[in-house]
């Protein structure tokens, strides 16, 4: 009997996997534009939509700046997440986002006035009540308009 209930288990979880690789992914990556005086800071605010009855693992999410130009980029600052039993160990528990998320990467306008490009490479995993996709990563283009 317990072989059994092993093979199911293995069955379920190998189908689990298959059906997340076909779903589409539900979630959306965008950066908004920042306007700038020369020398001045702020933040590029990079959202990650998060569809109904979905969520985001915070220790999940990882942002790069790929490409920075005449940018000064700082550390992303990722808001505060909800607590909730994890579901592969329910004795630990996670922080999760399940609402859209607005996570902030400082900036900091050299001398040079335009248009600056910033280009962030956005990791994350998402799920679903049981069903997690595999970690995705998204390349989005930031601009900075420097004036």
């Amino acid at each position: 009997m317990a072989r059994f209930l092993t093979m199911l288990v293995c069955f379920v979880g190998l189908h689990g996997a298959a059906l997340a690789a076909d779903v589409a992914n539900p979630f959306r990556v965008e950066a908004e534009l920042l306007k700038l005086k020369s020398g001045q800071a702020g933040a590029v605010r990079v959202t990650i939509a998060v569809p109904k009855d979905h969520h985001l693992y915070k220790d999940m999410i990882e942002i790069v700046v790929t490409q920075s130009g005449a940018l000064q980029v700082g550390a992303p600052s990722l808001p505060p997440g909800l607590s909730k039993p994890d579901p592969a160990d329910p004795s630990t528990s996670r922080e999760v986002y399940d609402m859209n998320v607005i996570i902030e990467v400082p900036v900091a306008a050299m001398s040079a006035t335009g248009r600056h490009p910033l280009t962030l490479s956005v990791t994350y995993q998402g799920c679903k009540k049981s069903l997690c996709w595999m970690p995705q990563t998204d390349i989005i283009q930031a601009t900075v308009l420097v004036q």
